[in-house]
């Protein structure tokens, strides 16, 4: 081939190649090849054969667009697993149990988390006095993550559909800082879920039945203000945590010079137990925790524990200024398809003065014992729970004996963080004349994303 046909053929490649650009370019690159051939320049052959070998090397540029598809393909599974799905030089964005942001050197992040809970539920009372009715049970908003260094923690909870005596009310639940540089030795300062009992402690996203035992509503001490200082010991086999707060529950000031004491202990000679009820994940290796918990409130004032606190702010319970000694034992196993919690609480309220307290000193038991089975594993549960109340106070007033047995069935579509749930529950309140009996059916669907 001369040199004149080889620019030819040059130029014609390159103007075929530069063609699969766009349509108004090939019409152009059309017409410069017949005028070649015109000149002499190509023959029709040779104009075939170029028209040919362009085509070949156009198709790998056409078919990169779909090649880019599995790429991704890919990139939306990995996010899907939780690896970041926008990283730059300084923040990485992402999902992981959580819509997180945080800088690549881990001295900042956030995570977010929007919990909800819609509820139904029908009391029917055998004495004639029903109630039905559909509320949200619980729409939270959680912000947690860590600050200047990887083991500065700390995290907010916001209750946004507010509390019984004001629905418009939003509320903080949570609010605190944590020191995890010690894996033994880690100072907490803020408010904060109590370290006593476990039902309490287990998530109210991840119960196994649709509401918490009357025990632990009776005995659980909730939230406070204060500091606590907890860790890991053993191995991790012994999880411990002591505290100093304010004894007046949350979002409140210390009405006194006096502080409340809380402590809690648990083993776990096996796998680790978290604060989460079921065996929704179906682990192959046994989890068992056996905790105790400890609190002591001297002088503690009437109406002083007002907000996320429990029972022990009514005037009924606490009708004089009172030193209050509370404990709890508690356990929970899981494996496999099988879960497994129970709790036996005591409480002494020792009235300062016995004039308003005719009584005087009185104790307080409760007891509850619940269990759940996968029929299908991660799936399908059933569940059942026993409940037991002794609510003995100084006054003798709203201190009736109660029993009440539950049984529920759940279906998990993704593990605690979408579920449906519904209950069944008898309750029979000691009462004169006659005991109170009621029938109680409860059904919420939980979502946590």
């Amino acid at each position: 081939m001369g040199k004149s046909k080889l620019f030819g053929c040059t130029v014609a490649m390159f103007l075929l190649l530069l063609g699969s650009v766009g349509q108004s370019y090939a019409d152009s690159t059309s017409k410069l090849i017949d005028i070649l051939i015109k000149k002499g320049v190509l023959t029709h052959q040779e104009a075939m054969q170029i028209e040919q070998e362009a085509r070949q090397q156009e198709k790998p540029a056409v078919a990169a667009t779909p090649a880019a598809q599995p790429a991704m393909a890919a990139r939306n599974e990995a996010a899907r697993q939780g690896s970041p799905v926008l990283s730059t030089s300084n923040i990485e964005l992402g999902y992981k149990k959580g819509a997180y942001l945080k800088t690549t050197d881990g001295r900042f992040s956030v995570k977010l988390n929007v919990g909800l809970e819609p509820y139904y539920t029908f009391d029917y009372n055998e004495s004639g006095s029903n109630s039905t009715t559909f509320r949200i049970r619980r729409a939270r908003v959680y912000l947690k993550g860590n600050v200047a260094f990887p083991w500065l923690k700390y995290g907010t909870q916001i209750t946004l559909e507010g509390d019984s005596h004001d629905p418009n009310n939003s509320i903080i639940r949570d609010a605190y800082l944590e020191d995890t540089y010690l894996k033994w030795l880690q100072p907490k300062v803020g408010q904060y879920k109590l370290p006593f009992d476990r039902e309490f402690l287990d998530s109210g996203f991840d119960l196994e039945l649709v509401e918490r035992s009357i025990a632990s509503s009776e005995f659980s001490l909730q939230r406070d203000i204060g500091l606590q200082v907890g860790g890991e010991l053993l191995n991790s086999h012994l999880n411990y945590a002591v505290g100093v707060f304010n004894g007046s529950g949350g979002n409140r000031l210390n009405v006194n010079t006096d502080y409340m004491y809380v402590g809690r202990v648990v083993w776990m000679p096996f796998d680790k137990l978290g604060y989460s009820q079921s065996a929704v994940d179906n682990p192959e290796k046994p989890r068992l925790a056996i905790g105790v918990g400890l609190a002591y409130m001297p002088g503690l004032e009437p109406g002083e524990r007002e907000d996320l606190a429990g029972k022990l702010g009514s005037t009924s319970i606490v009708p004089v200024q009172s030193d209050v000694f509370q404990a709890v034992a508690d356990v929970g196993f899981a494996y496999k398809r099988l879960y497994t919690e129970g709790g036996f609480y005591f409480r002494n309220i020792n009235p300062d003065s016995s004039t308003l307290a005719p009584h005087g000193s009185q104790n307080a038991y409760g007891l509850y014992l619940q269990g759940g089975w996968f029929f299908i594993p991660k799936r399908f549960e059933v569940a059942a729970r026993y409940s037991f109340v002794d609510p003995d106070n100084p006054v003798k007033v709203s201190d009736n004996k109660i029993n009440e047995g539950t049984i529920g069935a759940n279906y998990y579509f993704y593990g605690h963080r979408l579920k449906a749930q519904a209950d069944y529950t008898y309750r029979v309140t000691e009462g004169v004349p006659s005991d109170i009996h009621e029938h109680i059916f409860e059904s919420a669907l939980v979502m946590m994303f």
